[in-house]
């Protein structure tokens, strides 16, 4: 018998589909990327945090289909199955089953409208190991080098996504800010 949506399943992906949070296990070349562009950010002064790396499709799935309930961009009951996963998002109806999403999302520490105007996609750069969530933190002028040793200032600023000159700096690594995603940063900006 299928298990309806809500914080079970936040505990559920916590136990069987957990995300990964070690450079470690991030595809080759994006891993050495990465680490290069972490050691620059940090040795410019910045504080990186990872929350993500590789993650298991099945959280994948949680995460896109809770989301898309909890923004009204689907409806329950035409949410996409997924084997090895039973649950249930149709409660009956579309404002239970909404706030149960919602618990999820919140469960799960989704990115939402303005941070993210995406739901979690299915096949996510993270499943291959070629995507990381991180927050980069720091006041005033960031003086980081790029890939080739040139030193540029990064301003900080309170959305990242805006954040043009950072980007060009992740670029320079092939590490690349996909603009609607706060915390995302991949092999291809996707």
């Amino acid at each position: 018998m299928a298990e309806k949506s809500g914080t079970y399943w936040v505990t559920w992906a916590n136990t069987h589909a957990k995300n990964s949070h070690s450079l470690d296990d991030l595809s080759e070349p994006f891993k050495s990327n990465v680490k290069a562009f972490i050691k620059a950010l940090k040795d410019a002064g910045a504080t990186v945090t990872v929350s993500t790396t590789k993650r298991s499709d099945k959280r994948a799935y949680l995460f896109h289909c809770s989301w898309k309930i909890a923004q009204g961009k689907c409806k329950a009951a035409d949410a996409e199955k997924m084997t090895g996963v039973n649950i249930q998002w149709d409660h009956g109806s579309d404002t239970d089953s909404k706030k149960s999403a919602e618990k999820m999302v919140s469960g799960f520490g989704l990115a939402v409208p303005p941070r993210s105007s995406n739901p979690p996609a299915l096949t996510s750069n993270h499943i291959s190991g070629k995507a990381i969530d991180i927050t980069i933190k720091w006041t005033g002028i960031l003086k980081v080098k790029n890939k080739k040793g040139a030193e540029v200032s990064v301003p900080y600023k309170q959305n990242v996504n805006q954040n043009t000159a950072l980007h060009s700096i992740g670029e320079s690594y092939s590490v690349k800010k996909i603009k609607t995603d706060a915390p995302h940063w991949s092999y291809n900006g996707r």
